[in-house]
């Protein structure tokens, strides 16, 4: 398991060792946070959902 902060919180997050960048992850907190990978570290942002509506 890898253990990282959530960005909103601070509380704990436990992600699988296969996780992979772009991969969703819902919080206890109440967040939806998206795995990246940031020269080679794993990093945790709150996703950011956009609507397009074809425009």
């Amino acid at each position: 398991m890898i253990s990282k902060k959530c960005p909103i919180c601070g509380r704990s997050v436990d992600l699988p060792d296969d996780v992979l960048p772009g991969e969703v992850v819902d919080h206890d907190c109440g967040v939806s946070l998206e795995v990246i990978l940031n020269n080679g570290e794993i990093l945790l942002k709150p996703l950011e959902i956009s609507e397009d509506w074809g425009e």
